[in-house]
């Protein structure tokens, strides 16, 4: 984007710290990411070691005290927690995600606020902004009603992943007529969605726990409840639709993050096994090790390409953002080439899991074994927005002409606005 938001402010060796720490804690995940995910729990006890652990004020930026993490390491931190637990990964990667979007979306008194929080307090910020009828492509129906300077908040967002564990809520809310009506027109609606970032622990904020899934059960994303919140003129934070769009990256390369790690995870418990396990005598011989079979080797490799070229795509686009290549691209489909690396490395991930399946065999496959785990896991990938379709929607807008560049939206309004 040209605008420096991407300027890399720490040194190699800070970096290089700071995915040490991730390692290190990736280890906690790791053990208590299968009970976690038997019991569709979210793992609370990963709170403290995560606030002790350094990584709360990864994002945050040097002149507001924090470690100054720029988008490449922010996002390989979640690739190694992943590697620990990719659904314990995932639920902490809403933090950093919502922190490294508040860095261009806040307006500069709620972004000294929020930061003083995160560094000093350890505060952990959720940033759910999903309607449960269309996800976060919904125009908000949760409303802020003028309050005097203030507002009252009324309704609930779903897919609000961390609340279990976050001390900061930030959400986006239609702001409303005095009498609590929402804009009629639908351009008049989208303008008056604003993003407010409020305390979690307020009068009237509940979680409503209906987190039950296929995979990436332990992250506990459950429905935030807000019933007649009152809140104060310090918690707007400015535009919805332009400004959390314009910062889209934090999202899809972190997330891509998780994804990855969760490709080379599967893969290398894949990789182990073929090292070690042999089904003894067969009709093939009398001492069958599966490194042996000559379609499991190419298999394997084949596996490994997959994830390495979604790897390296995931650090290209890292880079390209830090230069400000992306300043080339197409804005109105600006969200999708940035998702170019969520689309690469879900769809790997998918593919490692279901690759480990088929060359390790029926054992794999049991209700609880790792691979079984990660499989289910690694379905959650397409549904984060953009979702694929919508990515690949958008690029093919965008090829065809069906988008208008000046306004930065689909000119029939049907796809994401930017």
């Amino acid at each position: 984007m040209g605008t420096g938001q991407h300027e890399v402010e720490i040194t190699r060796e800070e970096s290089d710290a700071l995915i040490a720490r991730a390692v290190e804690l990736a280890k906690a995940f790791d053990r208590v990411g299968a009970s976690a995910d038997a019991d569709n729990r979210f793992p609370t006890e990963l709170v403290p070691l995560y606030k002790e652990s350094g990584l709360v004020d990864l994002a945050v930026p040097k002149r507001y005290g924090g470690k100054g993490g720029d988008i490449w390491t922010v996002t390989r931190v979640s690739m190694e927690l992943a590697k620990g637990d990719p659904a314990c990964a995932l639920a902490f990667n809403m933090h950093q995600t919502m922190v490294g979007i508040f860095r261009g979306l806040l307006d500069e008194p709620t972004k000294e606020r929020v930061f003083r929080g995160v560094v000093e307090d350890r505060d952990i910020v959720c940033g759910p902004f999903s309607e449960d009828r269309a996800g976060l492509m919904g125009l908000a129906d949760t409303i802020a009603i003028p309050d005097g300077d203030g507002w009252i908040i009324r309704g609930q967002k779903t897919w609000a992943t961390l609340c279990l564990g976050a001390d900061v809520v930030a959400f986006n809310a239609t702001i409303t007529g005095a009498d609590g009506s929402l804009p009629a027109a639908f351009a008049d609606h989208a303008a008056a969605e604003a993003v407010f970032v409020i305390r979690k622990d307020l009068p009237g904020v509940s979680i409503k726990e209906t987190w039950d899934t296929m995979g990436m059960r332990a992250t506990g994303t459950h429905t935030l409840v807000f019933d007649d919140v009152r809140i104060g003129p310090e918690t707007h934070g400015g535009d919805f639709r332009g400004g959390l769009f314009a910062e889209f990256e934090w999202a899809s390369l972190t997330f891509s993050g998780v994804y990855i790690g969760l490709a080379y995870k599967a893969y290398e418990y894949t990789r182990d096994k073929l090292r070690t396990k042999s089904l003894g005598a067969t009709q093939a011989g009398q001492d069958v090790a599966l490194r042996d079979i000559g379609f499991n080797q190419s298999n394997l490799g084949r596996t490994l390409v997959d994830i390495e070229t979604a790897y390296r795509a995931l650090e290209t686009t890292a880079r390209i953002l830090e230069e400000g290549r992306d300043a080339a691209w197409d804005p109105a489909a600006r969200l999708a080439y940035i998702d170019v690396t969520k689309v690469a490395t879900t769809e790997a991930a998918i593919r490692a899991t279901d690759a480990g399946l088929r060359l390790i065999g029926g054992s794999a496959f049991r209700r609880g074994q790792p691979l079984e785990r990660l499989y289910r896991d690694a379905r959650a990938g397409p549904f984060h927005p953009l979702t694929t379709e919508q990515a690949y929607d958008l690029i093919g807008r965008a090829e065809l002409g069906l988008l208008d560049g000046a306004r930065g939206t689909p000119v029939d309004e049907q796809a994401v606005p930017a």
